[in-house]
């Protein structure tokens, strides 16, 4: 049987070598095989052996079980700081999945709110006399345009101000069109004064501020002008933001509003989250 003749390497370590049962006949050594999980050590132990002594003496009987208990106490410990030993595995951390440091807008005021929509990742503090917000991709046929924009536009705003959108970098509308776009985003050089800046809307009486926000640049710019349709003085406040990474993809951001709400546009545009 030479189950009897085997060591373990756990077993060695502790200092005990092989079983000294060799003289013992088949007839009076029972192998009783069972599982048995061990709660203390968190070990399970898959073989038992029971020895049935006939004619042995009392003092062989006590030396061999005395040897049996020890090499399963003593290798239950072993196991047991083995364990203990073995370093916690490290927690694999998905950075894209780490929470992003978003503004507390009850900081900016009890009128101020979040918005947070689940079908962008975009995120800003607006005030809750704008009534709610909408996020909405453009009306237009996409037979009738190249790229898209996505515009969030508030329930009680005043002739669209605020108005916030993003459009893909590559968006043009094909075709005619009676209204040119407010900025050639191409043209935007921030190298350039702003002086040349206010340039970029001509036929109307701008002035261009270049700023930084949040390690970004954006063109603000003041524009005074009379609307082609409607004849009316039109005194617009735009915000032009290029180049931003919302959902992944990257969009030219534009925030225009009325000269009386300068200061909490700068908040809101201060509080964005890409």
């Amino acid at each position: 049987m030479d189950i009897f003749n085997r060591t373990d390497p756990h077993l060695n370590h502790l200092g005990i070598g092989l079983i000294p049962l060799t003289n013992l006949t088949a007839s009076q050594i029972k192998v009783v095989r069972r599982n048995c999980a061990d709660f203390s050590f968190g070990i399970n132990y898959h073989e038992f052996l029971t020895i049935n002594f006939m004619g042995q003496t009392k003092g062989s009987t006590i030396v061999v079980t005395a040897v049996i208990v020890a090499v399963i106490v003593g290798g239950g410990v072993y196991l047991w700081q083995n364990k203990q030993a073995q370093p916690a595995p490290t927690q694999q951390v998905n950075q894209g999945q780490e929470a992003r440091s978003l503004a507390d807008c009850s900081k900016l005021g009890a009128s101020w709110t979040p918005f947070s929509n689940s079908k962008t990742s975009l995120f800003f503090c607006y005030k809750t006399p704008w009534g709610t917000t909408t996020l909405e991709e453009t009306s237009i046929s996409p037979k009738a345009r190249k790229g898209t924009v996505y515009y969030v536009s508030f329930s009680k705003s005043v002739n669209n101000s605020p108005l916030i959108s993003y459009s893909t970098l590559d968006f043009q509308k094909l075709g005619d069109s009676d209204v040119p776009p407010v900025i050639d985003w191409e043209a935007l050089d921030f190298s350039k004064s702003e002086t040349k800046l206010a340039q970029l809307f001509p036929d109307e009486n701008a002035t261009a501020q270049k700023l930084t926000v949040n390690g970004k640049q954006v063109l603000k710019v003041n524009r005074d002008f009379v609307e082609p349709l409607s004849q009316k003085r039109i005194t617009p406040l735009d915000y032009f933001m290029p180049n931003v990474v919302i959902n992944g993809t990257a969009y030219n951001l534009h925030i225009v509003g009325s000269p009386k709400q300068e200061a909490d546009l700068e908040k809101l545009l201060d509080s964005m989250v890409f």
